[in-house]
């Protein structure tokens, strides 16, 4: 049961970690603020310009993501002990979905 479990979810999470930690390097800029040429909405099109939200779904989105990559790490390694490893794969799911919400918000 415990191979049917984790060895699935770590077939999709690996690849959806990476588009992850893409999105997060691709996104980095919401970081630093606008850039030295503002923006114009009318020019460049809504989702070119930088907003304060931006930030703070970056950092929720790796503040939540990061624990995820953590107890994806961590159901693999308690997969051969007898002892409360079925918390590991819910929570690296749902730590991953929550991560995933918060990178669709950056726009």
């Amino acid at each position: 049961m415990r191979l049917g479990v984790a060895i699935p979810l770590a077939i999709v999470s690996f690849p959806f970690l990476l588009v992850w930690a893409f999105n997060l390097i691709w996104w980095s800029p919401a970081l630093t603020g606008p850039g030295p040429n503002p923006c114009d909405p009318a020019v460049d099109g809504w989702g070119a310009c930088w907003r304060p939200e931006q930030r703070t779904f970056w950092i929720v989105a790796a503040a939540v993501g990061l624990p995820g990559a953590v107890c994806l790490v961590i159901a693999l390694i308690r997969l051969p002990r007898t002892r409360r490893w079925w918390p590991w794969p819910i929570a690296t799911a749902a730590l991953l979905f929550s991560s995933h919400l918060a990178l669709t918000q950056i726009p």
